[in-house]
């Protein structure tokens, strides 16, 4: 929308922004009237400062309404203008900070001067409004409702007409902008409204957790909730140390919020991030999305090579890592919004020692994006914690590129993990697709597409497309080997990652229920890893030993080497001997197979 240039004066340096006065009127249907005037963040009376600020959508911006802003006409959204109709005083002025209209819109220098600051501004405010709407779909009811459920200790269960209005207005769009993840996160007291109903932020939290709502909306809410409930612990100043997350976690964790410019994605998290004073991070609208991407890419994978094609939402990280083990029994909580998993330790976590540091049970703070039975922790070189992945076809998709493990008492004051660094046992080539989309709808990791069907313009030497096939099947492999021992309660994960590694047609039911000798294979696949499993002959020694195998795991691990390596692995006339004369209930298939 075209601003008059005269509406706004230059700002004055550092730690200024603009306010406006919405000024009263007793005839809820006149024109809404506004003046804009600077203010410095950085003095406050005894009593801090006064303003609000309000959180909101901004809406369809083809449907516009008209204000007065100092005296001039001045476009902005329907839902802005309904969200100034409910705020309006019949009496008293109300002093606010609304993006859209305290930040000049088509001033891209402004705007990169002004997004540093806005952690400043919601922690300051007065309070922060959160704007839900109008009461459309009885929406004022529903918020009504969560009000209620928040002020009781035992609330009854309510009836399904209720629970449904709930959860319609818990699919609103507020819940998946990502701008609003800073603006609540950093709040000291926070009010919900929608229509002409007005909640507190922390009876609105207690509320959702009476509720108890549907699996498929905890991963929309609890972000936001968690960030919520915080307000009950922040208080004046504590806003400028509270942030502990990186922005590769951030944007990780909130990947499916949306945003109408794509740079926002990364800089409306800057507000919650532990490294937001890093130069690869200074806000700048005026570079491409390319170039932002890649600078955050880069800053997250220090030590790896980043790839990022024109006008792609995703980045080709290429580099080094050990893989420490797989994610089972995954249990997620609304009420602490946390996600609790255990991890299976591999044999070359064992031989770096981190079991003697870890507990094997962690925790992860819930997101868009919740943990699956089965993913990956690996610890990449260049960073001191591990992070999670999730195999996807012949490479990885990056889950969050930072969890912290549980440290086990005695070694709590250890300021860094131990080992990974100064080992090359089990280190391998670890390629990593890191997709930030605009909008939730394109955020997907489960598609088990090949490489080179989402990046076609990615290419590879040979050899590192070998060593990178390889290293697949290697994992595929350990998986089957360690993730058995689990018996039972690692079937879901088992299942889940052959199903992502594009292992068809295995049952694996028979891992679960047999006591099976390993030891020839245990020994065939550690010679392999030894030799950094970065030629198919290393796996021939392996598939030699799993078709003699008479139990399932042979004829599994031989299906995941032939299936995943394909031409590539070498299958003798020894080994098809060898698979001829197994008797083993198994024999047969792997014969087949062959």
């Amino acid at each position: 929308m075209s601003v008059p240039s005269s509406t706004y004066s230059p700002l004055p340096p550092k730690s200024y922004t603009r306010m406006i006065r919405l000024l009263p009127d007793e005839d809820k249907d006149a024109p809404i009237r506004c003046e804009l005037f600077n203010y410095n963040l950085s003095h406050s009376g005894d009593e801090g400062h006064l303003y609000e600020a309000l959180s909101y959508v901004w809406g369809n911006p083809v449907t516009s309404h008209s204000i007065i802003l100092n005296s001039r006409g001045f476009l902005i959204t329907e839902s802005l203008h309904t969200a100034l109709l409910h705020l309006r005083d019949s009496q008293l002025e109300r002093v606010l900070w609304v993006d859209a209209i305290s930040i000049k819109q088509d001033d891209d220098n402004e705007k990169s001067e002004q997004i540093p600051l806005m952690r400043m501004i919601y922690a300051q405010a007065r309070r922060v409004i959160v704007w839900l709407g109008e009461a459309q779909e009885y929406g004022d009811k529903a918020l009504e409702v969560l009000g209620s459920l928040g002020r009781k200790q035992n609330p009854k269960p309510i009836n399904e007409n209720d629970r449904e209005r709930c959860e319609k207005l818990l699919q609103r769009d507020w819940f998946r902008r990502v701008w609003v993840l800073q603006e609540v996160g950093v709040a000291q007291y926070i009010s919900i409204m929608c229509g002409s109903v007005q909640i507190n932020g922390h009876i609105f939290c207690e509320g959702l957790d009476n509720l108890k709502p549907s699996s498929t909306l905890i991963p929309r809410i609890s972000p936001v909730s968690f960030l919520m409930k915080g307000a009950l612990f922040r208080s004046h100043g504590e806003h400028y140390s509270t942030a502990t997350l990186s922005i590769g976690e951030l944007v990780s964790m909130y990947r499916s919020h949306n945003a109408t410019k794509q740079h926002d994605k990364v800089y409306a998290l800057l507000g919650l991030s532990s490294d937001s004073n890093s130069a690869a991070l200074v806000p700048d609208y005026k570079l491409s999305w390319h170039e932002v991407f890649r600078r955050v890419s880069q800053h997250v994978f220090p030590k790896c090579s980043v790839g990022i094609y024109y006008g792609s939402e995703t980045a080709i990280i290429k580099g080094k890592g050990w893989i420490l083990g797989y994610i089972h029994s995954i249990s997620v909580s609304l009420k602490d919004s946390q996600q609790t998993f255990k991890v299976v330790f591999n044999q070359v976590c064992q031989k770096l020692g981190y079991p003697d540091e870890w507990e094997a049970e962690w925790s992860l703070q819930a997101s868009g994006e919740l943990l699956e039975d089965g993913d990956i922790v690996c610890l990449l070189e260049g960073l001191s914690q591990p992070s999670i992945l999730r195999l996807c076809a012949d490479y990885y998709t990056v889950v969050t590129p930072v969890v912290r493990p549980k440290v086990q008492a005695q070694h709590e004051n250890d300021n860094m993990i131990a080992g990974g660094s100064h080992s090359s046992y089990g280190l391998c080539d670890i390629l990593l697709v890191w997709k930030i989309s605009l909008a939730e709808d394109k955020v997907n990791l489960q598609s088990p597409s090949k490489l080179i069907d989402i990046t076609p313009n990615c290419h590879e030497k040979f050899f590192e497309t070998e060593r990178r096939l390889n290293h697949t099947a290697y994992v595929l492999v350990d998986a089957v080997m360690e993730i058995s021992k689990l018996k039972v309660s690692g079937k879901t994960a088992l299942d889940n990652i052959l199903s992502k590694g594009r292992i068809k047609d295995m049952d694996n039911q028979s891992l679960f229920q047999e006591n099976n000798d390993l030891r020839s294979l245990k020994i065939a696949i550690e010679q392999a890893l030894w030799q950094q499993v970065e030629h198919c002959y290393a796996w021939k020694e392996v598939l030699a030993v799993a078709v003699q195998d008479s139990g399932p795991y042979g004829y599994i691990i031989s299906s995941i080497l032939l299936q995943n390596l394909g031409e590539r692995l070498p299958v003798s006339e020894a080994v098809v001997k060898a698979a001829a004369a197994n008797t083993g209930s198994y024999g047969d298939q792997i014969m087949a197979q062959l």
